[in-house]
């Protein structure tokens, strides 16, 4: 059985799945360097996921910091101690840097993961992208989470021998729906304490600041309630515009259909989730956006901006791209999607609306990377 070493900032939610399912056909061991801001605004419950891994793990955090990325010879001892077939790296950090550093030393496949959505790919900074070039050159493999991004490092740096990889953030989806199935009963309870009965639910579940740009997912709600009242709005999230955008509600008369939850994770998200028939994630910048594998998985529809790194994701049945902050895109984009969902009128499990499915995408990518 061939030997991974991963480095990561920290265990998370949708990468959870990701690593297990690397554990049952390599040796896997993660090194986990996150600083202690950066752990403590992660936004769910670490130590929950943390007891999901089927794989030894350790967090070190000691040494210097330069921004949320870590100087230390931790990275060495790991590698010298665990003497990986192959080292999975995070971005284009200093552990990326150091484990190119190291690898004629140890001989081992070096892959880097870059979740760089195709507006980000082809923004990169002067220095970022003589970083980029110099980490290109030296690893094995890159992998992305965005098809356009693939093509995109396949042709800008074709003479090298570094490999691109397309593999989607994505969760096991039968995991997933068993933890939908499991919310059941709290989402029965959310239906009938909101009178949801023949309304259509569309879901915003992100951080409320500006770069999710949920004030304009709210003026377009708003237009399209003149015409359909029996629309409601649920923001799943909390953040610095809460109270302008509260604030607006108000001012609009939109009490009885917006809906502020608060940030939630668990149970209290995935209840949510069997309620909500489209999510919308209309960020102007947004490397994935792994909540748009959840909202599919539970059967949700998913309208997203073209700067978000999981419109990869949507098709012509399973939701709509519009421009970023493009008002009327938007709203036509919601229009279109609103016509292919029935009003609720109980509350139950549905069908997987995501294309490709967790274990064909996982068989893929380790035969990729057993190579």
């Amino acid at each position: 059985m061939k030997k991974l070493l991963i480095f990561e900032p920290a265990l998370s939610t949708y990468r959870i799945d990701f690593f297990n399912t690397l554990a049952k056909k390599l040796s896997v061991s993660a090194l986990l360097t996150g600083g202690r801001k950066e752990l403590a605004s992660l936004g769910f419950d670490l130590e929950a996921v943390n007891q999901q891994a089927n794989f030894p793990y350790y967090y070190y955090s000691k040494g210097l910091r330069l921004g949320n990325h870590l100087a230390s010879s931790v990275y060495y001892r790991a590698i010298k101690k665990f003497k990986p077939d192959i080292t999975l790296t995070n971005e284009l950090g200093l552990n990326t840097l150091t484990a190119i550093l190291l690898k004629p030393f140890f001989k081992y496949k070096l892959l880097t993961v870059v979740d760089d959505s195709p507006n980000i790919a082809r923004g990169y900074s002067f220095l970022r992208g003589i970083l980029r070039a110099f980490v290109v050159r030296f690893v094995d493999g890159m992998v992305v989470v965005n098809p356009q991004v693939r093509d995109f490092y396949a042709q800008k740096f074709r003479r090298y021998r570094c490999q691109y990889y397309y593999l989607p953030i994505i969760q096991d989806d039968q995991i997933l729906a068993d933890k939908f199935r499991q919310a059941l009963p709290l989402s029965q309870q959310i239906f009938d304490q909101y009178s949801l009965s023949g309304t259509k639910v569309i879901l915003f579940v992100a951080r409320l600041v500006d770069i999710k740009v949920p004030g304009l997912l709210l003026e377009v709600f708003d237009e399209l309630y003149q015409n359909n009242t029996g629309l409601r709005l649920a923001f799943v999230g909390d953040g610095p515009l809460e109270n302008e955008l509260k604030e607006y509600t108000t001012t609009h008369h939109l009490n009885d259909a917006v809906y502020f939850t608060g940030r939630l994770t668990g149970n209290d998200l995935y209840a949510w989730y069997n309620i909500g028939q489209i999510l919308v994630l209309p960020s102007m910048l947004d490397r994935f956006g792994a909540v748009v594998n959840e909202a599919l998985v539970a059967g949700c529809q998913a309208v997203v901006s073209d700067s978000v790194g999981a419109e990869c994701l949507i098709n012509e049945t399973n939701g709509a791209v519009f421009k970023t902050n493009d008002h009327d895109d938007l709203k036509n984009a919601l229009l279109q999607t609103l016509e292919r969902v029935t009003p609720l009128n109980k509350v139950e499990t549905r069908n997987n609306n995501m294309e490709e499915s967790f274990s064909d995408t996982m068989n893929k990518f380790i035969d990729f990377i057993s190579k």
